[in-house]
């Protein structure tokens, strides 16, 4: 960055943390300020997203008036420095800079230092992993440094319980005080001393996870954790630190966490933000009835959205909430997790790998032939439906395909269930068939709706299909294979497109 670029960032990053004050007149400050920079598209969006919302009382200029009046100064500074500029603009930027068709930059990474943990949840995604041995400080270190050099500024740290690495944690979060850290915590570290060093610090937020009240989370948790979890929130709240619930929704408890009155609680403890996970069927003997049924996924996503519209608080679905973040972001297309023996995941729920960050860099891992041929499958079906983005439960084909393909070791013991085990395959399969029959003539309505963001017609629709592009000559057979029922449908037809407009180059260039 040049000296110009960055003391125009300073004054930039000053003016608007400044007008972070809770009050309404400086937040309008704010839009008029943040409106004179260029900036790329998704920025610009939320930038005009959050001048409606001010100009019309939306839950959007509420929450950030919220985050005003209660984080610590740090917070609001490094929200803006950190989160914003250098991740979705300076950052974005450089990652786009030096993404090419052989090397891709993921946006973001999940990294799982250590997979030990004080608790001992019921169905958890990460039990069966291995909890002896910590991934070393030092290839921490070298991940978080050739990540930021490649203009990833957010990372998601998770476990196992990460704070029980609390001082490891701390000595990172301070070094690299220039990124923003998301963490999933069980939250019975998160102590007095711990919530006054993460004020001082500014750049880490804590998900904390709830399966209800009471009764929903000592039920999966343990005796005691959710009076535990309070006093975490409280004394959080006290020091100004940015911190949400994490949510796993099972088929138990849906009617409890997308109640009203349940996030109205949790706002009153403080809660900026919400994430809803869908319980997944992971690992050996997977609980399959403790898995929402596809009505009850569709509900809930439903749900979500009209909370979020209605309350001061971000709430985000990781499942339902595909068209929002452009579909499936594993295989390194968005994301890829890191674990404690620095093998390297598609995705924190595909328990599957290929690769080991052990000797080699993280722009090596994110582009490996198991990751690249899982983008190479991308939008995985044939109508590109982003409600249906999961490779593992909605398109479970794809998973089966790209692990068989390339001969991909299991994470754990029984990982492997998911894509072998004849009762499970066929659990998932029947799922499968049964969401898609729900939500595809709700997303063919959508994309047939030119005022709709992912009109089939616009280009942005059309992206989706940017590594099917890369990888037309190499993912054809798999293309026709991910469709579901062997009819290749139009992911096929845009494959014979892509070929078709790959020779018309040739022919120009000859």
């Amino acid at each position: 960055m040049s000296v110009k670029n960055a003391l125009v960032k300073r004054v930039v990053v000053r003016k608007i943390s400044n007008s972070l004050t809770g009050d309404i007149k400086d937040l309008k400050k704010m839009v008029k300020l943040s409106r004179k920079f260029k900036v790329n598209l998704s920025v610009k969006n939320f930038i005009d997203s959050l001048g409606d919302s001010v100009d019309n009382g939306g839950t959007l200029a509420k929450l950030l008036l919220r985050i005003g009046k209660t984080m610590s100064p740090s917070y609001r500074k490094k929200i803006v420095r950190n989160l914003i500029y250098n991740q979705y603009v300076y950052g974005a930027k450089k990652r786009q800079e030096m993404s090419t068709g052989e090397n891709w930059v993921p946006t973001l990474f999940v990294m799982s230092p250590t997979m030990r943990c004080n608790l001992n949840c019921t169905g958890c995604y990460a039990g069966l992993y291995t909890k002896d041995g910590d991934l070393p400080e030092s290839e921490v270190d070298r991940m978080l440094g050739e990540a930021r050099d490649l203009g990833i500024y957010f990372v998601v740290i998770s476990g196992g319980e990460p704070y029980i690495q609390k001082d490891m944690l701390f000595r990172m979060f301070k070094k690299y005080n220039d990124m923003f850290f998301l963490t999933y915590t069980n939250g019975t570290f998160l102590d007095k001393k711990a919530a006054k060093k993460l004020a001082k610090l500014g750049n880490v937020a804590a998900a904390i996870s709830v399966e209800g009240y009471e009764k929903e989370t000592d039920e999966r948790r343990g005796e005691g954790v959710f009076k535990k979890i309070l006093t975490a929130m409280d004394n959080l709240k006290r020091e100004g630190v940015l911190f949400g619930i994490s949510v796993t929704y099972t088929r138990n408890n849906i009617d409890t966490v997308t109640d009203e009155k349940f996030i109205e609680y949790f706002i009153n403890k403080g809660a900026v933000f919400g994430w809803y996970f869908m319980f997944m069927p992971v690992g050996k003997d997977p609980i399959l009835d403790l898995v929402p049924t596809p009505k009850q996924r569709v509900y809930t996503g439903d749900k979500v959205a009209e909370l979020r519209g209605k309350y001061p608080i971000f709430l985000g679905d990781f499942w339902n909430d595909g068209p929002a973040v452009g579909g499936c972001l594993a295989g390194g297309r968005q994301y890829l997790h890191i674990l404690n023996s620095g093998n390297v995941e598609p995705c924190v729920f595909a328990h599957f790998s290929k690769d080991n960050i052990k000797g080699k860099t993280f722009l090596e891992v994110a582009n490996s032939p198991f990751f690249k041929a899982i983008r190479g499958r991308f939008p995985y079906n044939n109508n590109a439906n982003l409600r249906r983005p999961c490779m593992i439960i909605d398109n479970p084909e794809v998973l089966r395909d790209v692990v068989d393909e390339y001969n991909v070791c299991p994470g754990h013991s029984h990982s492997e269930s998911i894509v072998q085990d004849p009762e499970v395959v066929k659990w998932v399969n029947n799922y499968a068939e049964e969401f898609r029959n729900l939500v595809d003539p709700r997303w063919e309505r959508e994309i047939n709706d030119p005022n709709n963001r992912w009109y089939k017609e616009g280009d942005e629709y059309k992206d989706l299909f940017r590594f099917l592009e890369d990888n037309a000559d190499k993912t054809k057979t798999s293309a026709v294979k991910a469709d579901g029922n062997g009819s290749s449908g139009k992911l096929k037809e845009r494959l014979q497109e892509v070929q078709e407009e790959k020779n018309e180059k040739e022919k120009v260039l000859v």
